[in-house]
């Protein structure tokens, strides 16, 4: 039985102690090793998009500085000079001009350079030099077969002589201004031809970090280096251009770390893949960083759980023994709990109860039970309300037998309002429509009691009619207005009751034409009416009704309902009830 007792005590506790501190661990650790991980990874793609945006910044450098010494040498005012100076000879003009192009050459490394050369359209001053000649040499150029006219344009084509270094080109406008005719005269074009390998190839110490491939618009590649597969690439190139992926973030696609760019400039899309082994390496090593701690944390708090759940049941027994000992009539105090927690203040009121009721069963036995005997008798000498009932229709079949009808139709209504005042067919809510039946009873009995002294009429929205409002609740104010309201008038009054909706708040206004009251005293009532139970003084005798009315509606409604009262003087007063909709259904 022991065992039993503490293996429950325990394993209540235990299952408390994992619920609300191992559990909470384990998840705050699994989210730590999912958030750190995370946030590795993070570090890892932002390192990735770092080395993407320094490459890419080296390549749009490199395209800048040959768009720039492209449009350097086509502007230069001697090239210009000395490609229509026909005063001089070809090849000593050849030469100043090729000079004049390598200093023009503004370039951090010249070896992306296959050639750059001028030719030149004007046939009757030709020019021949290292870095210039006519244009119908340009005709007979591999290049020129690629090239569709289109100037300061970028285009391609592959490396007729080595395999696999294709190359791009870039061509330039060479304008003459003619004074004479005020025109500009295109005299030639410059020509740029490059690597693409040594545009685009990544920096030694940058080679074993990401892989690349660059693409044209038709998909064709036209650089790839070393590890990059060319189906696969051009895989992700898809998915790429169908997401819009090509704002130099890295992103997972098909399993692949990958950042996107375009150069517009060139008309070129370019793939970065970074390798993955860094983002494994980077989550093997948070697991080994927070998976021990982890597991290090729940284990201590697992076992120091255990360890108190066992002596915490331990205590607990201790104590559910005393207590069933006291089942079987042993009243003896024995050894306390142990310990100085709320647990051993338990036990030591226990005790002491134990103490007080030894004293009080040995005292006071005879006493409760006399008492006792007295309260029965007395219960029994209660009058059962079905006698009263019985008695008011007795009264009425007398009287119907000797054709009072007055006095039957009264015992009949007064036996409706002590039925439905006790409650005993009824709940604690009621409809508008049995209320206002118990009111129309009450208000029968007054009118035979008063006579002509006062009329009272009834505007009831029908729709409101089967909501509920708590039973015997109008009746008390009726009861006040007549009995405050009408009776000391010298002539005739009126009371009207009316009942309506004000959005989702049921209304009933009680309005009589009596002798009202004036602002003090209609203080004091409100006073009255609100405050404490112990404040009821002489204003509280006659309007205790209103007063419990009030309780009763807060009590069971809350405190933004109740009971509101406007009166003036021989203008007559107006109490306000408001209650919550409810309808019967509801």
């Amino acid at each position: 039985m022991r065992r039993k007792q503490y293996s429950t005590v325990f394993y209540q506790l235990a299952l408390f102690f994992f619920v609300a501190g191992i559990l909470p661990i384990a998840i705050l650790g699994i989210y730590m090793y999912s958030r750190i991980s995370s946030l590795a990874g993070q570090e890892l793609t932002h390192s990735y998009e770092l080395l993407a945006s320094q490459y890419l910044g080296a390549v749009q450098e490199k395209v800048m500085q040959y768009e720039t010494s492209l449009d350097f040498i086509a502007k230069n005012t001697i090239i210009n000079e000395q490609l229509g100076n026909g005063e001089m000879n070809s090849y000593v003009r050849g030469k100043m001009i090729s000079e004049e192009v390598s200093q023009s050459l503004i370039l951090d490394d010249r070896n992306t350079i296959r050639s750059c050369l001028i030719y030149s359209y004007l046939e009757d001053t030709p020019v021949y030099g290292t870095r210039v000649t006519m244009g119908d040499v340009a005709v007979r150029e591999k290049w020129y077969q690629f090239w569709k006219g289109a100037v300061e344009e970028w285009f391609f084509y592959e490396n007729p002589v080595n395999v696999g270094e294709n190359l791009g080109v870039l061509v330039y406008p060479i304008y003459h201004q003619d004074l004479t005719a005020l025109k500009w005269e295109q005299i030639g074009i410059v020509k740029l031809e490059f690597y693409l390998p040594r545009l685009f190839a990544p920096a030694r110490e940058d080679r074993n970090s990401f892989r690349v491939a660059v693409f044209d618009d038709n998909r064709q590649i036209w650089y790839q280096s070393d590890g990059v597969d060319e189906p696969e690439a051009r895989k992700c190139l898809t998915v790429v251009q169908g997401k819009g992926w090509d704002d130099g973030n890295v992103r997972n696609v098909s399993g692949q770390m990958i950042c996107a760019r375009r150069l517009e400039e060139c008309g070129l899309n370019l793939l970065l893949f970074f390798g993955r082994d860094g983002l494994e390496e980077k989550r093997r090593e948070v697991n080994r960083m927070i998976l021990p701690l982890i597991l290090l944390v729940t284990g201590i708090d697992s076992v120091g759980c255990y360890i108190f759940a066992g002596m915490f049941s331990k205590r607990v027994n201790f104590l559910v023994n005393k207590f069933k000992r006291v089942e079987t009539g042993d009243f003896s105090v024995t050894a306390p709990v142990s310990g100085k927690d709320e647990l051993r203040i338990l036990d030591d009121q226990f005790s002491h109860m134990l103490e007080t009721i030894n004293s009080l069963i040995r005292e006071n036995y005879v006493q409760e039970l006399e008492k006792k005997e007295t309260e029965l008798q007395n219960l029994q000498l209660q009058i059962n309300p079905h006698f009263l009932y019985n008695t008011l229709e007795t009264i009425s079949s007398i009287a119907a037998v000797r054709q009072t009808f007055a006095v039957c139709e009264l015992c009949g209504r007064l036996g409706e309002i002590f039925r439905y005042s006790l409650g005993k067919d009824y709940g604690e809510f009621v409809t508008v429509e049995q209320e206002l039946h118990h009111v129309e009873n009450y208000v029968y009995i007054q009118k035979v009691r008063y006579g002509d002294k006062f009329e009272v009429f009834y505007h009831v929205e029908p729709e409101v009619r089967q909501c509920l409002i708590l039973r015997f609740i109008l009746q008390p104010v009726v009861e006040n207005a007549i009995l405050h309201g009408i009776a000391p008038m010298t002539g005739c009054g009126t009371l009207e009751i009316t009942v309506e909706r004000r959005e989702e708040t049921l209304c009933v206004r009680v309005e009589d034409d009596g002798v009202g009251m004036d602002s003090m005293k209609k203080a004091e009532l409100e006073e009255h009416i609100n405050g404490p139970e112990s404040s009821s003084g002489e204003q509280g005798k006659g309007s205790i009704g209103v007063r419990n009315v009030h309780r009763r509606i807060r009590l069971a409604c809350g405190e933004q309902y109740g009971v509101t009262i406007e009166s003036e003087p021989y203008r007559g007063s107006s109490f306000l009830i408001t209650f919550p909709l409810r309808r019967r259904e509801d």
